[in-house]
């Protein structure tokens, strides 16, 4: 450090030198231009018709602000943490940066970007002496918390074995080549860092024979600083699969376009072609943790073994978590501190498709605490791309407001830049479902509930693009430029500076159907409230009671998202953008309430609550000699089957009170399969929520939605009611007895299926 004093005074010195020469007017007239061109091409705009969407508008440009302010801009340094705003982690550099804030630049000022990669490139020869330290014989490995290019972190397990690092850094320099079209970069420099970097892939990972030659990443720690030390981390080996496609990729284009400029780099840092092949060897077996029965991704490789966080007992003063427990005890629960698997779907999610990344998003919202303001931006964005634009939304606001409302409580310390540019990328990543695929955009954008439009723009290889979105349609307009070749929900077509192009908004929740009827099942699973009882409107005027009570708005269309939600996600839903003004523990005591209200009012309940078709479904079921189970999301499931008259139907009854996850985790109906002794696979859920739908999804079964078709996409079929239930229609004939007997129909029957019938119900 000493070393590099004198030549930090003269920069200085040389920087006011030129400052006095030109006057503050000149100063002053290339700032006013600066921020003009910039605000130009951010183009922003939200429009909710109030002054909510004034004060998110406010709110994003404020954030925006600070990533203008803090970018880099002579390549000596990165951006850190807390920007230029306060002295919290004493102005380090993390992962973060190329992560987060570097791909806003990206869309909107790829010259703010350029410096930081020139400065990796400036420390690449520190990230090669951290290498070394980390005992890898050659190749560079960026450090995790640094200034200069060392290593400053003193935690190994969270900090050091972050080498997911080195993949967040090809990440950015990728986009940014992308977006600018700047290969000379890519050539002179960039080369050399995904050269470099790449090659510690192969000295942390193998070609593992017990799992039929995949490439496994040992003992290395993903984003989520809650697990530690584990084996084939998702984000961490996804992540290098496309940094280690990436660099090889750039060898052959580097080969063929600038042969000498390659020869010359093959010669300083000792590349063989050997080495290159190995890399996409690599790249192709790379192992991805994907659980079977839950039908998502794993976090690693013993993740998914470890037993549930109690998070029903953890009281509001023990978050952050870390704060108050041993990194040891977090270690070894499913517990995620921040988004970490998902972050790869939004990241490099092209490899699932989105019913897959659906169930991902389901099963690790319920275990992520976000302690980490990193967390929010992912699952906004991932949320938009599911379906989930109530979640979206609310992802959204928490990120977009984490300092100004001070949400993490230390925004005294500095400003959160990750969490301010993660406002920017839900607002265009998430709702405009911007993409950049083999080096070309693409958007899939939504409408936020309660918005009328919003407007971004981007600049994408030189050209200025705006983005505009109602509840009809997307409009693209290029501003200037050659006519570029964009996606709209999958379309591809040409964009032209002449005419804006108009498209219609896709469908978030079309997830192609599996399941064909009639099938072989051997058990039906029933939901209660909405599908064999009318309960669900004493919930529903608890809930509406509460809200009134609270002062909050209330709407049928609130009332139909509380479907199949428990309570606890239930009262979110309710509080809206209210619910930051709460604490857990105020949440419990209106949770309560709301309970009270309910509890009351199933005093009534009675035989004449049942609701048309059940009763029928239920012995029709009972007398072909299927197995018959409930999975309910209400507490009170046991009493309301009796006071209904139906309890002697099943075989059992799973509640809400029995399970550690409620719907959409599949928990709840893989537990009453399990109870019935009868394989998921064999069982077909019938539900009218849409959460429900999607945990019977998830837990490997067939599903029938009651209800609305659209709202219930998912489902493999949907009847309006159970008064259309007609079992043949279902259950493969071959399953069924003789309504007039009761012993198990005959294994040897080659009853033939009546082919002339068909499927009551709308085939999604």
């Amino acid at each position: 450090m000493r070393g590099r004093a004198p030549r930090t005074r003269w920069r200085i010195w040389n920087s006011l030198d030129v400052a006095l020469a030109r006057g503050f007017d000149a100063l002053g007239g290339e700032q006013a231009e600066t921020v003009a061109t910039y605000w130009a091409r951010t183009d922003l705009v939200i429009d909710t018709g109030d002054v909510q969407g004034v004060r998110d508008e406010q709110a994003l440009r404020f954030n925006l602000f600070h990533l203008f302010q803090s970018a880099n801009r002579d390549s000596y340094g990165g951006i850190a943490a807390k920007g230029l705003t306060g002295e919290g982690y004493e102005g380090h550099v993390f992962w973060d940066s190329e992560t987060f804030v570097l791909p806003v630049y990206a869309f909107i000022a790829p010259e703010l970007m350029k410096p930081s990669l020139v400065w990796r490139h400036h420390t690449l020869d520190r990230a090669r002496m951290h290498a070394r330290e980390m005992n890898h014989a050659y190749g560079a490995l960026y450090p995790w918390r640094t200034i200069a290019g060392d290593e400053c972190s003193t935690h190994y397990p969270s900090g050091s074995a972050q080498y997911h690092i080195n993949a967040a850094v090809a990440f950015a320099l990728r986009l940014y080549v992308d977006a600018s079209g700047d290969r000379a970069f890519l050539h002179e420099a960039g080369a050399e860092i995904l050269f470099e970097t790449a090659r510690i892939w192969l000295q942390v990972g193998h070609f593992s024979a017990r799992r039929n030659g995949a490439f496994c990443i040992h003992d290395v720690t993903g984003p989520d600083e809650y697990t530690a030390l584990i084996d084939n981390n998702y984000y961490t080996n996804r992540m290098a699969q496309e940094h280690l496609r990436y660099a090889a990729a750039v060898a052959r284009e580097l080969a063929a376009q600038e042969p000498a400029v390659y020869a010359a780099l093959s010669r300083k840092i000792a590349l063989s072609e050997s080495e290159i092949a190995d890399w996409s060897r690599a790249a192709e077996a790379a192992y991805l943790p994907y659980d079977d029965r839950l039908q998502i991704v794993a976090q690693d490789d013993t993740f998914l073994d470890k037993p549930m966080w109690n998070f029903a007992g953890t009281p509001p003063e023990k978050y952050p978590l870390l704060m108050h427990h041993h990194p040891l005890t977090l270690y070894r629960y499913q517990v995620c501190k921040q988004a970490d698997a998902l972050l790869a779907l939004v990241l490099a999610g092209d490899n699932l498709d989105r019913a897959a990344r659906r169930r991902c998003f389901d099963y690790y919202e319920a275990i992520t605490v976000h302690d980490s303001t990193l967390s929010a931006s992912t699952f906004a964005i991932l949320a938009a791309d599911v379906g989930y634009a109530d979640k979206a939304q609310r992802y959204f606001h928490e990120t977009l407001r984490v300092d100004l409302d001070d949400l993490h409580k230390n925004t005294s310390h500095g400003v959160h830049m990750a969490a301010m540019a993660g406002s920017w990328l839900a607002l265009s990543w998430g709702f405009g479902g911007l993409r950049v695929n083999a080096g070309k955009i693409g958007f899939d954008p939504i409408l936020p509930g309660g918005w009328r439009g919003y407007r971004f723009g981007i600049v994408w290889q030189g050209r200025r693009i705006g983005v505009a979105v109602d509840a009809q349609a997307a409009q693209y307009t290029l501003f200037d430029g050659a006519p570029l070749e964009i996606a709209h929900a999958g379309e591809r077509f040409w964009l032209n500076a002449s005419a804006p192009s108009l498209r219609p908004l896709g469908d978030h929740l079309a997830v192609p159907a599996k399941s064909k009827f009639p099938g072989t099942f051997e058990a039906l699973i029933f939901d209660l409230d909405g599908v064999l009882a009318d309960t669900a409107h004493l919930h529903h005027a608890a809930w509406k009671r509460l809200a009134l009570e609270l002062g909050l708005p209330w709407d049928d269309g609130i009332g139909e998202r509380l479907k199949g939600v428990d309570r606890a996600a239930s009262l979110e839903i309710v509080l809206g953008a209210a619910a930051n003004k709460y604490t857990k523990t105020q949440k419990q005591e209106l949770a309560d309430r709301k309970n009270g209200y309910y509890r009351a009012a199933i005093e009534t309940i009675s035989s004449q609550d049942l609701l048309p078709g059940a009763l029928a479904a239920l012995q029709a079921a009972r007398a072909a000699g299927l197995k018959i189970a409930l999975a309910s999301a209400s507490r009170s499931a046991s009493e309301l089957v009796e006071r209904i008259g139906v309890a002697e139907y099943f075989d059992h009854v799973v509640d809400s009170a029995t399970i550690a996850q409620a719907k959409p985790d599949p928990e709840i109906f893989l537990r009453a399969a399990a109870a019935l002794g009868v394989n998921p696979a064999a069982c077909l859920g019938i539900e009218d929520a849409r959460a429900g739908v999607t945990a019977i999804k998830s837990a490997g079964m067939a599903a029938l939605g009651i209800g609305d078709a659209q709202v219930l996409c998912e489902a493999d079929a949907v009847l309006s009611d159970l008064i259309q239930f007609d079992l043949k229609n279902f259950v493969a004939q071959p399953q069924l007895q003789d309504p007039n007997r009761l012993e198990p129909a005959n294994e040897n029957d080659t009853h033939a299926r009546d082919k002339s019938k068909t499927v009551v119900a709308t085939p999604l």
